[in-house]
């Protein structure tokens, strides 16, 4: 199902607060804002013309939004507010946006991508380009916990222009244009595998950067902590996933799986529990999903609802059902098209 929603049809006056609220909706807590700097740079002098389109992809999202030149802030304050724990991969398509996130700044132009996190602030400097036309990006969702070894701060991946010209990137970027262009024709598996498919093409192209800073080693932990990963996520719905068996999948010791992920500053134990809780949190924010969290708990290898509920509450701060509620009741409303 498609999302859309746009500015126009409101007054000048209203579009910025609406603006904000979509942008909340449809990405993640974030604070627009058009300087007198931004208005004289922008075809728009007046209002704040912009429109997004979003649909789910798998456990992510994806969205086009364009709009006028502006500033767009994923501060403290929104980082505190966030509800889920995400990375966004953005495809310029028209204009320009300067990325600032870790202490680095990039400017990525048409054809051209970087990724933030959202567990730290950021900052997207957006420009038009030049024709009284809106800037336009595409903008893949997708889950942090399949990614945290790669977009941490040592990792020093955020805030990079990536070429879509070659290699893995521009394997990525074609993948997300194709996915983008034939959504509406996927069926709920092969949203699944896509998204998963993304993940892995991110992995790649943010696994190469860390190679070429630090050696061939980061790129051997890395080959095998995305095995170690896949079959955790094959083995999540049968219940328990002993370190034993991941290790003899990966073929290495078990002492030395746990250090794998060590040297990602986490815990085989720890990704486990995460990927678990996330894909449960996954089908509580999918509004057409009507499964019980009893049903939910089983399908994700909780003994039952109580141990998903308390492990939920600890994740995310509130229960499933009290998840699952509020999903249902802070949609913006969206306006008709056209």
């Amino acid at each position: 199902m498609t999302s859309y929603w746009t500015t126009r049809g409101l007054g000048p006056a209203d579009q910025m607060s609406y603006w904000a609220d979509v942008l909340c909706q449809a990405f993640t807590p974030l604070a627009p804002w058009r300087s007198r700097d931004h208005v004289e740079r922008s075809s728009s002098s007046s209002g704040l013309p912009g429109w997004v389109r979003s649909a789910a992809i798998g456990g992510g999202n994806a969205a086009e939004i364009a709009s006028c030149t502006q500033r767009i802030d994923h501060g403290k304050r929104e980082v505190a507010r966030a509800d889920e724990d995400v990375v966004f991969v953005n495809l310029q398509l028209d204009g320009q946006c300067t990325t600032t996130q870790d202490g680095r700044q990039c400017t990525v132009s048409r054809g051209e991508f970087a990724i933030v996190d959202s567990t730290r602030p950021y900052r997207l400097e957006f420009v038009e380009p030049g024709n009284d036309e809106l800037w336009r990006v595409l903008s893949f969702r997708l889950p942090r916990p399949l990614l945290a070894d790669v977009v941490g701060p040592s990792a020093a991946t955020t805030a990079r222009c990536f070429s879509s010209s070659s290699g893995s990137a521009r394997l990525l970027s074609s993948l997300m244009v194709e996915t983008w262009q034939t959504d509406s024709s996927l069926h709920p598996a092969e949203r699944q595998m896509i998204g998963a498919a993304h993940v892995d093409l991110l992995r790649a192209v943010l696994g190469g950067t860390a190679e070429r800073g630090a050696g061939c080693s980061v790129q051997t932990d890395e080959v095998l902590r995305v095995s170690a990963v896949r079959y955790i996520d094959s083995r999540l719905p049968f219940g328990r996933v002993p370190a034993t068996e991941a290790a003899r999948h990966v073929g290495v010791s078990v002492r030395t799986l746990h250090a794998l992920f060590e040297r990602a500053g986490t815990t085989f134990g720890a990704v486990v529990r995460e990927h678990r809780v996330e894909a449960c949190r996954r089908e509580l924010a999918d509004s057409r999903g009507d499964r019980s969290i009893g049903a939910i708990a089983a399908a994700w290898g909780f003994s039952d609802s109580a141990h998903l509920a308390k492990t939920f509450r600890s994740r995310f701060g509130c229960s499933p059902v009290e998840y699952r509620e509020s999903v249902k009741t802070r949609e913006v409303p969206q306006l008709a098209q056209g």
